[in-house]
């Protein structure tokens, strides 16, 4: 009778902890907020993003693609650049799967002679309606105050196609899975 008594107790506390664990992951998780960035032509982009990143949009010349520049609140810990390309000429397949993967891969290996990394790994990311793909790498040589690492990938979104450069100090940087989680999510709303 001890036995199961104490057994029953064990599986008690094992399961408290658990709940106080996963309460504190909850608690941890920083709050996020859909923002609208209005594109030219094509509707909105919407990308839920946590509420404490400064969001401003960067468009350098008329007829230019605009990019989105997000920074965290306090520091310079990570940067976010998601540019937001379309089709000029209504091409069919744009921002297809194919297309997208050709364009990650040929920016990477532009990026590999200054890298730790001899080669590109490139992995999925699972939008709403699109499959994106994404790859870290590390700068051999970054000067004091550069970042050290790069996240860059694409994504299709409706008739826009989103490529997002993110730099991040730490290799597991929370802010990088931040924005592929952003991209993951974003949707073009027509108004």
């Amino acid at each position: 009778m001890r036995i199961v008594q104490r057994r029953i107790e064990r599986i008690v506390v094992i399961t408290l902890i658990g709940i106080f664990l996963g309460m504190g992951n909850l608690l941890a998780a920083e709050q996020k907020a859909t923002k609208k960035y209005p594109i030219l032509e094509h509707g909105a982009l919407e990308l839920n993003v946590p509420t404490s990143w400064k969001g401003k949009m960067h468009k350098p010349q008329e007829n230019m693609p605009p990019t989105i520049i997000f920074d965290p609140a306090k520091g310079n810990d990570f940067e976010v650049m998601i540019t937001v390309l379309w089709s000029k000429t209504g091409e069919q397949g744009f921002n297809s799967q194919d297309n997208v993967r050709t364009l990650v891969e040929k920016e990477g290996q532009k990026l590999l002679p200054n890298a730790v990394e001899t080669k590109i790994v490139l992995q999925e990311i699972q939008g709403v309606d699109h499959t994106g793909f994404y790859f870290i790498v590390t700068d051999k040589a970054p000067n004091p105050g550069e970042y050290r690492y790069m996240t860059h990938g694409a994504i299709g979104v409706g008739n826009l196609l989103l490529s997002a450069t993110i730099l991040h100090r730490v290799k597991e940087s929370e802010s990088a899975r931040e924005a592929l989680s952003a991209l993951r999510e974003a949707k073009q709303s027509t108004k």
